[in-house]
């Protein structure tokens, strides 16, 4: 009996091993690089604004190494990285995830062979006829600038471009139903049709740039996740919303949510998007851009529809954006009010000004000793229009110091101190780091924030300018 059952057990054990065996690799990747021995390279993949190192190998001795792994990899644009962290060349992974590539350092693209992938194998094709043409091109530009018949270099160059533009479209064409087509696709430029004539008989010089944007995504397919791990996509992401968007939270915010819904119902791209907008402007130097932030945690950043976060980050980002909200340019400024020096309290809402300078400082900073003198210059110069400083002490450990300070240097506009350690303003404005300094208008909502007092000149201006506007019309 002991024995038909180690019998047993030992068929099992080789049925197990025999199993494992045989499993096999769902991506295997060979190389053979004339050039390269005894040396790493590295899988490099793009996701989004970013390149990743996904595996290591060995190169031996005749330039031959290989990336396998039991997972098929995500459809995309990868690149081998030398040991000295240089791209050497590209290549697309989709359907086809077995094959081999052989080629010379010398040159990559023109010496490039591929064994069992169609498509890399027009990848490469596509990038030899594109390197011959840019040649032509280079060589015809310096002859328009330079050379004895610039007119029929011209003529030629045009007829090239002609000839590029044909031959990719009918290779995209031709090969529409591989991951190629749509790279290639995804680079294309809208094209602007001539501009309408307006009622006065001259052509509408907005036009050209409406099209232009509201065509821009026109060749990409948003719910092709394989495009976020590609150079292109990101590029144009960043481009509509820096170059094509009008630099205001309302603006970005309308693009954003644009974006997003282009992604439909593909996860993989939602959460792209999602992670991309959020982080961008929860960071963003762009005063006011916060609101973008905001808006993306209340609408996105939920349970619900961010179901790659963890319960804790979903917190953390509703807990920030919470703290955000009541600060965003054109709220009304969190109520303060802290004793002065003289120990009688002081209301930020009580300050009758047409503009007020809430001014976060400590005396023991460096950065708040230059900027209180730049302060007190600007401030003794344009008092009299209507302009007063509520000046906040953040450090509360040296009262003495602070009143003498204030003494010294004759800082006569309003100066408070949370003196019995009750005020809450730290986390109310957000501040981590001081001097600080938010501009309020008359009733007290807030115009900038955060800004230097050099900035506030141009704020100033800028905001009166945008009121005589708003009252004129």
């Amino acid at each position: 009996m002991k024995i038909k059952v180690l019998f047993l057990s030992l068929l099992f054990f080789v049925a197990v091993t025999i199993s494992l065996q045989a499993a096999p690799k769902k991506h295997v990747v060979k190389f053979t690089i004339k050039g390269l021995k005894s040396t790493v390279c590295y899988l490099g993949g793009h996701y989004g604004d970013h390149d990743y190192i996904y595996d290591t190998a060995k190169v031996d001795d005749k330039g031959n190494f290989q990336f396998s792994g039991d997972k098929e990899l995500d459809g995309g644009v990868y690149f081998i990285i030398s040991a000295d962290k240089k791209k050497l060349f590209e290549f697309i992974i989709d359907k086809e995830q077995k094959f081999s590539m052989i080629a010379d350092t010398i040159d990559y693209i023109k010496t490039m062979k591929v064994v069992g992938s169609q498509e890399n194998s027009l990848f490469y094709d596509f990038q030899r006829y594109a390197m011959k043409a840019h040649e032509k091109l280079d060589s015809l530009a310096k002859l328009m600038k330079n050379g004895p018949d610039k007119g029929g270099a011209k003529r030629q160059l045009d007829t090239l471009n002609a000839h590029g533009k044909k031959y990719r479209n009918e290779f995209v064409a031709k090969h529409a139903d591989m991951f190629m087509a749509k790279v290639l696709n995804a680079v294309e430029e809208p094209v602007v049709p001539p501009a309408p004539t307006l009622p006065n008989g001259r052509p509408d010089s907005t036009f050209a740039f409406k099209y232009y944007k509201a065509h821009f995504f026109d060749n990409i397919d948003f719910s092709d996740p394989r495009l976020i791990h590609t150079p292109v996509l990101f590029p144009k992401i960043k481009e509509y919303l820096t170059r094509l968007t009008i630099p205001d939270p309302d603006s970005v915010i309308n693009a954003a949510d644009y974006l997003i819904q282009k992604a439909g119902n593909d996860k993989d791209m939602f959460k792209f998007l999602v992670q991309y907008i959020i982080y961008t402007y929860e960071n963003s130097e762009i005063m006011g851009m916060d609101a973008v932030f905001v808006h993306m945690a209340k609408k996105y950043y939920t349970p619900e529809l961010a179901t790659w976060v963890s319960a804790s980050q979903l917190e953390r980002v509703k807990e920030r954006a919470d703290q955000l909200e009541p600060i965003l340019i054109g709220k009304k400024a969190i109520p303060v009010v802290l004793p002065d020096s003289s120990s009688v309290m002081q209301a930020l809402d009580s300050v009758k000004a047409d503009y007020t300078v809430l001014y976060f400082w400590d005396f023991d900073c460096s950065h708040c000793q230059k900027e209180t003198p730049v302060l007190i210059k600007w401030y003794d110069s344009i008092k009299a229009e209507g302009i007063e400083v509520y000046a906040v002490q953040t450090n509360s450990s040296g009262v003495d110091k602070w009143k003498d300070y204030v003494k010294k240097h004759k800082l006569d506009w309003i100066n408070v101190m949370d003196i019995y350690h009750t005020g809450t303003f730290r986390h109310d404005y957000d501040v981590v780091t001081t001097p600080m300094i938010y501009l309020l208008d008359e009733n007290k909502k807030i115009i900038a924030k955060k800004i230097n007092t050099e900035d506030l000149d141009k704020v100033l201006k800028h905001y009166k300018e945008r009121k005589r506007l708003k009252e004129k019309q």
